[in-house]
């Protein structure tokens, strides 16, 4: 699978903008602030009905306009498909393939999958929970449908058991045959999340140190762990041990959406003992195992798009990288760098390089 070309219209800073794609290495160049990044985030939307960077559709419209448009057309071995997907100030957003409209973006979202390199992921191993649960959330979203449903599902439960708490709260009431049915609906779905997070996280973790031995130059022994209440207690015994302190709180203290990983190095915690070199290889390693798992689960090799990465990292790791990129089992790659120059003498040899320049 590869993208072959995508047209931009009214998305972020972009007002008409055209890139034919090769199913190779690609590269988008220009200065700082001319959109390469609003380019790879174009491109993640198109693909995944969602921006990458921004949670709200409404902050990826060209300021002063109504609307953001995105075409473009995905070639496989077989066909070549048309997607479609478009979003209006005070509508609902729309999603084509070959002009039949997708009513659910469960539906789509994942279908054409992404891996991307961006340098504000660094978050994933720096940030809160939330950041590393997203990551494994997509990867395990785009490999299994019937999980993407169930953590839509669980997510549509907690919050509507956190409004009915929020209410207990400030009205001083108590339901419990109320709390007791969201707390079965949290048991079904969550169940289901907790159990593939557990089964995954072992496969997962040999794509990883596949990964880290490449791009590391060290001996580092680099370990990341599930951590889940869910290894304690199981959802009946969790909520009823936590009741209390929901009601005290108003929200729910129990089950998977408090799920985390911890990452370490030689038995340390990366993200308060690990240099910016350390961290910087780790998260590498994490996307290319989430790439080379999406690709054995669902024998489709995802996109690969990289966000001036070269720029972020040293020239042992940027070597490593780009020769990783240039095996033959790497599929179509994108990405964005402020030097030609540069990443034309880093895969000099090793793999052609198309370029596009914008600005």
């Amino acid at each position: 699978m590869f993208l072959k070309n995508i047209s931009i219209s009214q998305f972020k800073s972009h007002n008409s903008t055209k890139i034919e794609l090769e199913q190779g290495v690609n590269c988008v160049t220009g200065k700082n602030g001319a959109g390469k990044t609003n380019v790879l985030d174009a491109i993640y939307c198109l693909l995944n009905g969602k921006s990458y960077f921004q949670i709200t559709d409404s902050l990826c419209i060209l300021l002063g306009e109504s609307y953001f448009l995105l075409k473009g057309a995905v070639q496989n071995e077989k066909e070549l498909t048309q997607l479609m997907v478009s979003f209006q100030t005070g509508k609902r957003k729309s999603i084509k393939i070959n002009d039949e409209s997708v009513t659910k973006l469960a539906d789509y979202f994942g279908r054409y999958p992404c891996v991307v390199i961006a340098p504000d992921d660094v978050e994933i191993i720096n940030g809160e929970s939330e950041q590393r649960r997203r990551f494994f959330d997509y990867m395990l979203s785009v490999v299994d449908s019937d999980y993407l449903k169930h953590l839509s599902a669980y997510n549509k439960v907690l919050e509507s058991r956190n409004k009915t708490l929020k209410v207990f709260l400030e009205n001083d009431n108590f339901d419990a045959i109320l709390l007791d049915f969201y707390d079965t609906k949290l048991e079904l779905h969550g169940s289901y999340l907790f159990n593939v997070r557990q089964q995954s996280t072992a496969i997962f973790e040999t794509y990883f140190n596949e990964a880290y031995s490449e791009i590391a130059t060290s001996t580092e022994v680099p370990v990341f762990k599930f951590i889940s209440k869910l290894h304690e207690s199981d959802f009946k015994e969790g909520f009823s041990k936590t009741q209390s302190k929901d009601r005290i709180l108003g929200r729910t203290s129990f089950g998977t959406h408090r799920d985390d990983w911890s990452f370490e190095l030689n038995t340390m915690p990366l993200k308060k003992t690990g240099s910016q070199g350390q961290i910087k290889s780790f998260l590498i390693a994490l996307k290319l195992a989430m790439y080379n798992f999406i690709y054995e689960k669902r024998n489709v090799k995802p996109l690969l798009l990289l966000d001036d990465i070269f720029e972020k990292i040293d020239s042992s790791r940027m070597q490593q990288l780009v020769q990783i990129i240039s095996k033959p089992k790497m599929g179509q790659v994108i990405i964005t760098d402020t030097n030609k120059e540069r990443v034309e003498e880093y895969f000099k040899g090793r793999r052609e390089v198309i370029f596009f320049e914008i600005g």
